[in-house]
């Protein structure tokens, strides 16, 4: 490539870039596209002889004295086991049962075990404006377990009130948890409750931050999507307290880059007289120092995040039931999982972030997962591959336009040099001349800059596609333990930037003392290099192998267009008619 052509392509990289991260956000969906208010935490009220948790802090259990931990209940899932506890009727642990997940760091998704306050499925029933019915938050509740170890039940009443709460697995959908909620008033008057359920995250600063070009596994965001609307939300965006979103009909989440845990409602039917207005979701990130004077932005410091449906406050006369029914998600995003969770329809599909280019994305994958079953027969590594070559050769009628250009523009170096010596001193008179040149040889010297802008959105769809896929968590290939994880033998990086370095040697930069050429061989593949130390080595197997493809390309460019002046003067235009007489006969 030229160096001008160079040139532009950075400048266009850059423009890219800087669009990807400050106006990435707004455009793809990010942005706070619902009506939205801010909202205080309800305090909460405690049932006498319930022992709540020291100081109400997420800490180390062996920091403090943990309350007892209530009866247990084990449900054994489609690739996972769960573990209840009658404190709270909410999850103590989920365990991904799969090989893959299971000997990772992410292989237990509840992160708040010994708090129950903050455990994933808590439900509590009383609002600003509902507190009649259940006169406490935290209480304890009457376990009923299920010797088949598909379903827990649990159960509260007092003299106004019968709770029951229902936790089974779904019989064959994976990571699915169906939870049915009873509420029955047994007081001779009527009365009210609103009911709020609820997902939390506990990590520490230390394990969101991310390196350079690598996203955290960990980095956390929340998230509700309701109707075509999805608001998403990161650590910073809470200093106002609560954000809800009213109207929530798909779901309210707390996201990792691999793996969410997700709340979603389904809707009513009359005649089971199930709850049919939509719950508000409402999000929030908070701060803890676990150390006496420790900053909450500090690496040892951490975050709580939370995302709860609540629904409407709802009013029942003596002896009459509301019955609300949702679905929970605790599992890796993989694509085929997510298309049915919930009954399908799509509602979970935006728990991955693909931004900007999502639709070019979208195909990529279902292209790479076609390759993957169909044609490298489960290997993820040679599906990369294959995809890598599919996308080159799908994009050559884009490239052939550049290279085409590339050896036009060649072709036309003696008299492009020559008017830069007649029109030395009159760069207007120069540009009119070059202009004209152009145009009588039918070349368009920006030809091979706009193929490679088209390019672009797929470049980026493909890194967006594999920074987030979790089919390549913990999956192995060649020397990679984890396809997820950057190369911890550092073969990849050293490389991918030995063979830009090749590809520079083939295409020397025109124009620069022998210094500054140099300084660009080996700037450029040394920054590269630099990157992939910290890049999932699923992508920098499409790099290296996008790489190994440009410099065949390159190759069989030098060997069509070879630098220098062409002795014969004869000139072939980008269009591919004659630029004088001795074209067809040196065409031939």
């Amino acid at each position: 490539m030229e160096r001008s052509s160079v040139l532009r392509v950075g400048a266009i990289a850059i423009a890219l870039l800087l669009g990807y991260y400050f106006l990435w956000p707004k455009l793809s969906g990010s942005g706070d596209k619902a009506q939205v208010t801010y909202a205080p935490e309800i305090p909460q009220v405690t049932a006498p002889g319930f022992v709540p948790d020291a100081l109400d802090a997420p800490v180390k259990p062996g920091e403090v004295n943990v309350p007892p931990e209530g009866d247990l209940c084990t449900i054994k899932g489609v690739r996972f086991e769960a573990q209840l506890s009658s404190r709270g009727a909410a999850l103590t642990h989920y365990f991904l049962t799969d090989a893959n997940y299971a000997r990772s760091d992410a292989h237990d998704l509840s992160t708040t075990p010994d708090h129950e306050r903050w455990r994933n499925l808590r439900t509590t029933f009383r609002g600003k404006d509902a507190e009649s019915q259940v006169k406490f938050d935290r209480f304890l509740w009457k376990l009923e377990a299920d010797k088949a170890e598909k379903s827990c039940k649990f159960t509260y009443e007092d003299e106004d009130v019968r709770i029951v709460k229902a936790v089974a697995a779904h019989p064959t959908r994976a990571f699915e948890l169906t939870v049915d909620t009873t509420v029955t008033n047994l007081a001779s008057t009527s009365k009210r409750h609103q009911l709020t359920m609820g997902m939390f995250a506990f990590r520490k600063n230390s394990e969101i931050k991310g390196s350079l070009g690598r996203v955290s596994p960990f980095q956390t965001e929340l998230s509700c999507a309701s109707g075509k609307d999805v608001v998403r939300k990161g650590k910073d965006d809470f200093k106002a307290g609560m954000f809800t979103v009213a109207g929530v009909d798909r779901y309210a989440a707390v996201n990792s880059h691999y793996f969410s845990q997700a709340l979603v409602p389904q809707p009513s039917s009359a005649e089971q007289g199930v709850v049919s207005d939509a719950p508000t979701c409402g999000l929030l990130a908070e701060g803890w120092a676990l150390l006496p004077g420790q900053a909450t932005n500090s690496d040892d410091a951490a975050a709580l995040y939370q995302a709860k449906l609540t629904y409407p406050p709802r009013e029942l006369a003596p002896q009459t039931t509301a019955t609300y029914r949702d679905i929970a998600f605790f599992g890796p995003k993989e694509r085929e999982v997510l298309a049915h969770t919930a009954g399908g329809a799509p509602k979970l599909n935006e728990l991955l972030n693909l931004g900007f280019f999502a639709p070019v994305a979208n195909v990529l994958v279902k292209i790479l997962d076609f390759i993957h079953d169909h044609i490298t027969f489960g290997n993820w590594g040679l599906a990369i591959i294959a995809m890598t070559i599919a996308l080159r050769s799908l994009l050559f009628p884009l490239t052939y336009k550049s290279i085409k250009t590339t050896i036009a523009m060649r072709r036309l170096k003696p008299e492009v040099d020559a008017l830069n010596v007649k029109f030395a001193d009159d760069a207007q008179a120069k540009n009119l001349a070059m202009m004209e040149l152009w145009k009588k040889h039918g070349v368009n010297p920006f030809g091979g800059c706009l193929p490679q802008l088209v390019q672009m959105p797929v470049w980026f769809a493909m890194y967006t596609t594999l920074q987030t896929a979790v089919e390549m968590y913990h999956e192995k290939f060649l020397w990679f333990s984890d396809m997820a994880a950057p190369d911890r033998f550092y073969i990849l990086p050293l490389l991918l930037g030995f063979f830009m370095i090749v590809q520079q040697r083939i295409v020397p930069q025109q124009g620069m003392d022998p210094m500054q050429a140099k300084m660009m061989m080996y700037m450029l593949p040394a920054v590269f290099t630099v990157m992939m130390l910290f890049l999932p080595a699923a992508l920098g197997v499409y790099m290296l192998t996008n790489s190994l493809l440009g410099i065949g390309q390159q190759l069989a460019v030098e060997r069509i267009a070879p630098r220098g002046n062409d002795p014969k003067g004869i000139i072939v235009t980008e269009k591919g008619s004659p630029g004088n007489k001795k074209t067809k006969a040196a065409a031939s």
